[in-house]
């Protein structure tokens, strides 16, 4: 009876201890944040999206604890905050008037008054040259818009991150600008006031390594479908084979079908029609038939890198050059292949009388120009009949070319 009686009382006794634990008052922290306190703010007066240094002390280092208004419209971009300074940009939607200042839960109703000016703007900005805009080195660039001020030595201009130093001619609306000596192809930048705004287009640059067959050809083809070249005006011969469109030159031996040939609008592995196209079923042979283009204007001095999708049953007593040459007028014919800036044998690689071994592939060549000089790209085909009689005859289609600028 005695160890129930004790049991039963020690039972009791850590009940109340739990009791009690569980009716004391949480523990709370209390934090006490001094007064923020401004100094100074600078600039005063700009353009939204620049950046306000605001001085002071008690700013805390967290962005989350630093709000800032500008004429009442909350700035969203906070870029940075220390103890003792806050650099916070102006809202894009900013108006002229106080600004104010929050830090934890001290509000400074005006620290000061910021006047926006309206922002200047690029409407345009172009070369002489076609397409217009393409700048070479030298070249002047014009920027056309508002609001650009009086005074060149107030902004600076820069392409793709190099600045270009000489400004011969500067308005509120317009300026020219000369290309530097080196640059990468992009957007030109002009900042004001600390404000940066890009120009449109963006301005290549030629001579800058890259792709740079958009500028210097055309009607090569689609990348991305295998296939795209345009024919002429001529009608398609059996709603098939025709001859390509300009710049491509074709020469007569090239026209195997019925005074056409070159061009076919056979559909590329992207589902695309029309691609350079030769073959000789059903057709007289091919000796020195050429299509090729001159570059648009001058290659300027580097070394070059030509590259072709193809797919070829082409008969190993057979031969499609791709070839680069100095000059507008073409390309060598077989017997000169040597004379020629840069070639390369596409493969022939189905046995003499059948349509296979086949094959698909990207196939590249290099070459360099030693001085700017135009130069013709194209293809020479010297493409027999089978055994000796027209079918099976071997077959070759072109899907795109391009054209890279080493350095």
């Amino acid at each position: 009876m005695r160890n129930k009686f004790i049991y039963l009382m020690s039972l009791l006794l850590i009940m109340a201890i739990i009791i009690v634990s569980c009716e004391k008052e949480p523990a709370y922290r209390t934090f006490t944040y001094p007064a923020a306190v401004s100094s100074g703010m600078s600039p005063n007066t700009g353009y939204p999206t620049t950046n306000v240094t605001i001085t002071g002390s008690n700013f805390d280092t967290l962005k989350g604890a630093v709000q800032v208004w500008f004429g009442g419209i909350p700035a969203t971009n906070m870029v940075s905050c220390t103890n003792s300074q806050i650099i916070v940009q102006v809202p894009a939607n900013a108006v002229s008037g106080k600004v104010s200042l929050r830090v934890w839960t001290t509000k400074i109703d005006s620290i000061g008054t910021f006047t926006v000016n309206p922002a200047p703007a690029i409407s345009s900005n172009f070369t002489l040259r076609s397409p217009s805009n393409i700048a070479f080195p030298g070249d002047t660039v014009y920027i056309r818009g508002a609001r650009f001020g009086a005074d060149p030595s107030k902004i600076s201009i820069q392409f793709s991150g190099i600045a270009a130093t000489n400004v011969p001619f500067f308005t509120d609306t317009l300026i020219k600008v000369i290309a530097p000596a080196v640059f990468s192809s992009g957007n030109i930048t002009l900042t004001i006031g600390g404000l940066a705004i890009a120009g449109s287009p963006a301005i290549i640059n030629p001579n800058a390594p890259g792709n740079v067959t958009p500028y210097f050809l055309s009607n090569t083809g689609d990348t991305a479908k295998n296939g795209g070249f345009i024919n002429n005006s001529d009608a398609l011969v059996s709603n098939r084979w025709g001859t390509l469109a300009a710049p491509w030159v074709t020469n007569a031996a090239a026209k195997n079908k019925s005074g056409v040939g070159g061009y076919s609008t056979d559909v590329g592995p992207g589902g695309i029609k029309g691609n350079i196209c030769w073959e000789t079923w059903n057709n007289t042979p091919i000796t020195d038939g050429i299509v090729y283009q001159p570059t648009s204007m001058a290659l300027t001095p580097g070394n070059y890198s030509l590259s072709v999708r193809y797919y070829t049953e082409v008969q190993s007593n057979s031969s499609v050059y791709f070839v680069a040459a100095s000059g507008n007028n073409g390309i060598p014919v077989l017997a000169n292949i040597a004379t020629a800036l840069g070639s390369v044998a596409l493969a022939s690689p189905a046995n003499v009388g059948s349509t296979s071994p086949n094959l698909t592939e990207i196939k590249s060549f290099n070459f360099t120009v030693s001085s700017s000089q135009i130069v013709s790209i194209g293809f020479l085909a010297n493409i027999k009949w089978g055994n000796g009689t027209a079918n099976p005859g071997s077959y070759i289609r072109i899907d795109w070319i391009k054209l890279v600028k080493n350095n």
